[in-house]
């Protein structure tokens, strides 16, 4: 690998990294449903990755993307710091799985549907199994109805994260002369 390369490559994935968190940042400020629910639009620079750049680097941005909700629900939520930090590797496995699938689906909607199974199962069993034991403080509110409302919101956000890639990703790749995947 050139030295270009890597630092073409470190540069998209701050980039992006950058811009998840910044969606982050707005969507959870704007989108609060419930002390720990809210609006993330942060998978937009995951299926950006995923579709320009792959997979490995798609899973990095996955994992940076997890900067302001490990914040806002691990650091300053109800979760602390422990529990909290099961965001990062659930945000990951999307950029992975979506990475992998982007080689193959012309259709980013698909691809991050099918992509985000993984996280969404992750996530059930964070809430189910591991957060009760990392934070057992928790478990007053963290009632069956909170963890569906979360599930169910995710996955209207992905279905509007992969309805709006469909229409940018095409746009974003006729600019990014080196991406990996067609």
């Amino acid at each position: 690998m050139v030295a270009g390369d890597v630092s073409r490559r470190v540069a998209g994935v701050a980039l992006l990294g950058a811009l998840g968190n910044v969606l982050a940042i707005f969507s959870t400020v704007l989108g609060n449903i419930h002390p720990q629910i809210a609006v993330d639009l942060s998978h937009l620079a995951t299926v950006l990755a995923a579709y320009t750049m792959g997979p490995a680097d798609a899973t990095l941005v996955g994992a940076i993307i997890s900067i302001v909700p490990f914040v806002r629900f691990g650091l300053l939520g109800e979760l602390g710091p422990l529990a909290g930090s099961l965001i990062f590797p659930g945000k990951a496995l999307t950029g992975l799985f979506t990475g992998l699938l982007a080689k193959r689906v012309r259709h980013p909607l698909l691809a991050l549907g099918l992509g985000y199974v993984p996280e969404s199962i992750f996530t059930w069993l964070s809430f189910r199994l591991w957060i009760p034991v990392l934070a057992p403080g928790v478990t007053g509110w963290l009632t069956d109805a909170i963890v569906y409302g979360i599930l169910v919101k995710a996955w209207v956000e992905i279905l509007i994260i992969g309805a709006a890639s469909e229409v940018l990703i095409p746009r974003v790749k006729d600019m990014v002369p080196y991406a990996p995947v067609d």
